[in-house]
């Protein structure tokens, strides 16, 4: 190989960056995760927001710390032994274990275990212990009108269904009638004060809808729908996990003939619960793994970077806890955290900055443990490449790695800030720049994959 091809691979790459709109800040590296050298880098060092190619992260340390065998348990236990008659006396516990994939016909299930064991009496109070994580269902640097729409769904140790609920906003019957909200599943309890109206707007104008705190419900919504409008989806997440879980399981244990003399209390008793008497345990962590990868799922992130924290390191879950371990455990294994600021496993958060070099490190890492025998890899749909990409306002990013021709893998990072075009913009405008940021991460990948022919990378 001459050095001219090797300058050509690096001429395509420096004369993408060029092009990139002005303002814009970088973060980019490129490395051969065999020899470990670098092949390109861009302000490879600085620190910057990485939206959801921190879930790389994420899901690297959970299977590094966890193993792929780890699932979570949801139980229920009890002070006391099951009676003759079926009586369970003293308190029973509900015990979460932040398991993301724990879903209301899940916990069906668990009531119907009671039964087949043929209680039908709890004659004490029944917990809801959720002091498996510690702290804030959201990180920091979250935004605050996110709040309300599932993708920010609190990260609690009590989750069902995603803590996420669903449904259709349409308009009414004719103008000035209220809107009319239809739930998919209207009997989970969770409801909008629905305070929106059917109204026509004058040319140029819009509707819109806002989404305020409420009392008596999940939250209210307010605003208006035009006649004409099409069916809205509504995503959104839940307010009060607690009251949720509470009021589901009024309702299953009534649905399952099973008396509850005592009270339902959010907490965990200072009591001894040796009685197993239900239980549930999730799919495998590769499993687990793929909507955090696949479908970006911040909840699921967030909730198994905190299992990391609290099975690592004895502390109870928390984000702290599992920023900790990682910067512990995957710095002890190489990657280098520099000045790096994390505070979710998601990337939700505007308060997480990380470099392109950090994001190779774990990347390589990633490769060295495992090779291609990591879940991400050996369930990736395109076998000449496999990565993660984030996005957020003016954050665009990508991490992963490309397969050229000769089969060794390349490494890389891109982390893309300030990308915003100028103001005012028309919807037209916005669609163009959008589709060049897209084309500068397609171009790019195109170059690494071609790379195979001039870079030295081949396997020796």
């Amino acid at each position: 190989m001459t050095a001219a091809a090797a300058d050509s691979v690096v001429n395509r790459l420096e004369s993408l960056i060029s092009e990139l709109p002005e303002g814009s800040v970088y973060s980019i590296q490129v490395r051969d995760p065999i020899k470990g050298n670098v092949l390109f880098e861009q302000g490879a060092h600085l620190n910057l927001i990485p939206a959801s190619t921190l879930k790389v992260l994420t899901a690297t340390l959970a299977y590094d710390a966890l193993g792929q065998e780890f699932r979570y348990n949801t139980s229920i236990a009890s002070e006391n032994k099951v009676t003759r008659k079926g009586v369970v006396k003293g308190a029973v516990m509900l015990s979460f274990s932040g398991d993301p994939s724990l879903k209301r016909e899940h916990l069906n299930d668990l009531v119907a275990q009671l039964k087949e064991k043929k209680i039908t009496t709890i004659a004490g109070d029944l917990w809801l212990d959720g002091a498996v994580y510690s702290g804030y269902d959201r990180a920091g640097g979250v935004s605050w009108d996110d709040l309300n729409i599932c993708f920010a769904a609190p990260a609690a140790a009590m989750i069902l269904d995603r803590n996420c609920f669903y449904g259709w906003l349409k308009p009414g019957k004719k103008e000035g009638d209220p809107a009319i909200m239809e739930y998919d599943r209207p009997e989970w309890n969770l409801e909008v004060d629905n305070q929106v109206v059917t109204e026509s707007l004058p040319e140029g104008e819009r509707c819109t809808q806002k989404v305020r705190p409420s009392a008596d419900f999940e939250y209210a919504l307010q605003g208006c729908i035009s006649p004409k409008s099409r069916p809205l989806r509504m995503a959104f997440s839940v307010s009060n996990v607690e009251r949720a879980v509470e009021r589901f399981m009024y309702d299953l244990l009534e649905q399952h003939d099973i008396q509850l003399k005592g009270r339902i209390i959010a907490g965990r008793p200072e009591l001894n619960m040796p009685y197993i008497l239900a239980e549930h345990h999730s799919e495998a962590l590769p499993e687990l793994l793929r909507p955090v990868l696949e479908d970006s799922d911040n909840l699921y992130s967030d909730s198994i970077l905190k299992t990391v924290g609290h099975q690592t390191s004895g502390k109870t879950g928390s984000y702290a806890s599992g920023i900790e371990s990682a910067r512990t455990l995957l710095g002890n294994k190489g990657v280098g955290f520099g000045s790096s600021r994390l505070v979710d496993g998601s990337g939700l958060s505007r308060y997480n900055f990380i470099s392109a070099a950090t994001l190779v490190d774990i990347l390589m890492l990633g490769w060295k443990q495992w090779g291609e025998e990591s879940p991400w890899l050996t369930q990736r749909k395109r076998k000449e490449q496999w990565f993660k990409t984030g996005y957020m306002s003016g954050v665009r990013s990508m991490a992963g790695y490309v397969f050229p021709d000769n089969g060794r893998p390349l490494v890389f990072a891109v982390i893309l800030n300030g990308l915003m075009p100028p103001l005012p913009a028309t919807d037209q405008e916005m669609r163009a720049f959008k589709q060049d940021i897209r084309a500068f991460h397609r171009s790019f990948l195109k170059v690494l994959g071609d790379s195979g022919k001039t870079l030295d990378i081949s396997a020796k």
